[in-house]
C-alpha cells in the first residue's frame, strides 16, 4: 500500500514554512507557534466542532494578513487564541462545574463549623445544667422531709433533662441529614446527586454488578439546543428549565430505583442497576416524552408570562460489559 505522501511530516513542515514566508515572518518562532496552533493543533482538538475549527483558522490567518506583524499584532492574536479556548462551551461548563463544587464545599464547611460551635455551646450548657441539678438536688434534700417527695422531684428533673437530650439528638440528626445532602446533591438541581457522588456510586454499582452477575445500564441525557435557551432568555430562565428537567428525571428515576445525577451543565445521568439495555431504553423513552410535555413558564415582574418554554432531550443508553465473576 502506497503511503499518502501529502501527510508526511516533511511536507507538513514545508507547508508551514510556505505559510510563514507568505506572511513575511519566516524564521520567527512566535509566529511559527501561531501557525502550528492554527493549522495543526486546532484540527486535533475535541473542544471544537468542525465549523468552529474552520472559523478559528480563518480568523487567525485573517489577522496575520494585516500588516505589520509586530509584537502588538502578535499579542492581539494570542488574545484571540485565549478567547477561543476560554469561551468554548465545554470549557465554560467545566468552569461552572468547578465553581459549583467550590460553592458546595464552602457551604458544607460553613455548616460543619456551625455544628461544631453549637456542639461546644451545648456541651457547656449541659455541664452548667448538671451543676445546677446537683445544687437543686442538695437543696431539695435539705428542704423536704419526705423521701418519697425527694425521689418524685428528682425524677422530674431527670425526665426534663432526658427530654432535652432527645430533642437535641433529633436536632443533630436533622443537621447531619442537611450536611449529607449538601455533600452529595447538586447545589442548583437539589433533586439530583452531584457529579462527585455519581463517581463514587458508579464504582460501587460496577462492583456490585460484577459480583452479582446483574445488568448495569446508564442513561446520558442532554438538552437539545440549550445554548439557544440561555442566549434567548438568559441564564436565570435556563436554570429554571433545568429544574423542570431535573424534577421529571428524578420522578421517573424514583419509580425504577435509578440513581439520577447531574453530570455537568445541561447533561444528566441516570445509573440503572439490575436493568438491561432494552428496559433502560423504554424508561429513557418515557422520560423523553414526559420532558416534552412539561413546559417551563418563567416568572416575570407582575403576572406570569404567557410564553411557555418547551425543550426536548436526547438520551443515550449503554449497558456495561463488565467481566462476570462466577460464584463457586
Amino acid at each position: 500500500m502506497t503511503p499518502d505522501k501529502s501527510k508526511t511530516p516533511c511536507q507538513g513542515l514545508e507547508k508551514v514554512q510556505e505559510i510563514l514566508e507568505r506572511f513575511g515572518v519566516a524564521g520567527d518562532a512566535d509566529w511559527l507557534a501561531v501557525v502550528l496552533f492554527a493549522r495543526n493543533l486546532v484540527a486535533e482538538m475535541d473542544l471544537f466542532t468542525e465549523s468552529q475549527k474552520a472559523a478559528i483558522q480563518a480568523s487567525l490567518f485573517e489577522q496575520m494578513a494585516v500588516k505589520p506583524l509586530d509584537r502588538r499584532r502578535f499579542q492581539r492574536v494570542v488574545h484571540s487564541i485565549q478567547g477561543f479556548l476560554l469561551d468554548n462551551s465545554r470549557v465554560a461548563d467545566l468552569r461552572d462545574q468547578l465553581t459549583a463544587e467550590r460553592n458546595s464545599s464552602r457551604t458544607l464547611y460553613a455548616e460543619m463549623s456551625s455544628v461544631v460551635r453549637e456542639i461546644q455551646a451545648s456541651s457547656q450548657t449541659r455541664q452548667t445544667n448538671l451543676q445546677r441539678m446537683g445544687q437543686d438536688t442538695e437543696e431539695l434534700i435539705n428542704s423536704v422531709d419526705s423521701k418519697t417527695e425527694v425521689v418524685r422531684r428528682f425524677r422530674g428533673m431527670v425526665t426534663e433533662m432526658v427530654a432535652q437530650a432527645r430533642e437535641e439528638a433529633r436536632s443533630w440528626e436533622e443537621r447531619a441529614r442537611q450536611m449529607e445532602h449538601t455533600a452529595n446533591f447538586d447545589p442548583l438541581l437539589s433533586e439530583l446527586y452531584s457529579r462527585r457522588a455519581l463517581d463514587a456510586q458508579l464504582g460501587v454499582a460496577m462492583e456490585r454488578a460484577t459480583q452479582n452477575n446483574s445488568p448495569l445500564s446508564l442513561m446520558f441525557i442532554d438538552v437539545d439546543l440549550f445554548k439557544t435557551v440561555n442566549d434567548t432568555y438568559g441564564h436565570i430562565v435556563g436554570d429554571g428549565v433545568l429544574r423542570v428537567l431535573a424534577a421529571v428525571v428524578s420522578a421517573h428515576s424514583m419509580r425504577f430505583k435509578g440513581y439520577a445525577a447531574r453530570f455537568g451543565g445541561e447533561e444528566l445521568v441516570v445509573l440503572c442497576e439490575n436493568m438491561d439495555e432494552a428496559t433502560t431504553m423504554l424508561q429513557a423513552e418515557a422520560i423523553r416524552l414526559d420532558v416534552g410535555n412539561c413546559p417551563y413558564r418563567p416568572q416575570v415582574i407582575g403576572p406570569e408570562s404567557d410564553e411557555a418554554i418547551c425543550v426536548t432531550v436526547s438520551i443515550g443508553v449503554a449497558q456495561s460489559t463488565l467481566p462476570i465473576v462466577r460464584k463457586t
